[in-house]
């Protein structure tokens, strides 16, 4: 596989195993809205703090409306795809959702699956595991699980950084020239 400025699944040992992951709610909404989320559970098992499946389900349980983000959500915790799962103790870098996420993930040595911009670089930077809905399109086009066209439709999509969406759309591009 072509070394990737950004995420580079070899080094993760994604392609050997199932990783699992500690998901934020920027991270899911955005995967969902990108339309890739049911590829995510072929390469992660994926653990939610519960102040995050809160934010997850916010439409459903405080504004009462159905949005297919939840509706997936509720199916994948019913069916064990996800579970919910609590740190020990919470960072204090972000927000509540974000410190719980990433708090998880280092207790367990998690993956750390975000998309907020700034919980994601300091994730890195603190030596974490650490992907973007981006990267995960990304991936899915480089592992031929989805099109080049779905792959760039999915980053389009999502609300992560300009930077991040910039770099993800340079790999694919890049993919895309040497898978001819």
């Amino acid at each position: 596989m072509l070394k990737m400025d950004k995420f580079d699944s070899k080094h993760y040992n994604i392609e050997q195993m199932k990783q699992n992951a500690s998901v934020d709610a920027s991270f899911w909404i955005n995967i969902c809205e990108g339309d890739i989320i049911l590829h995510v559970d072929e390469y992660f098992q994926l653990y939610v703090p519960s102040i995050v499946a809160e934010e997850i389900r916010y439409p459903l349980d405080i504004l009462g409306f159905e949005h297919r983000t939840v509706s997936i959500f509720n199916d994948w915790v019913e069916n064990g795809k996800v579970v919910i799962q609590n740190p020990l103790k919470a960072v204090d870098w972000f927000q509540v959702g974000e410190n719980a996420a990433i708090a998880l993930a280092l207790e367990r040595n998690y993956f750390l699956l975000i998309d907020d911009a700034n919980p994601y670089h300091r994730a890195k930077s603190f030596g974490l595991k650490t992907a973007g809905s981006t990267e995960i399109a990304v991936l899915l086009y480089d592992k031929d699980r989805i099109s080049f066209t779905k792959a760039m439709e999915a980053i389009k999509k999502t609300h992560a950084s300009r930077k991040q969406k910039r770099q993800s759309m340079i790999v694919l591009e890049r993919l895309k020239r040497v898978k001819g």
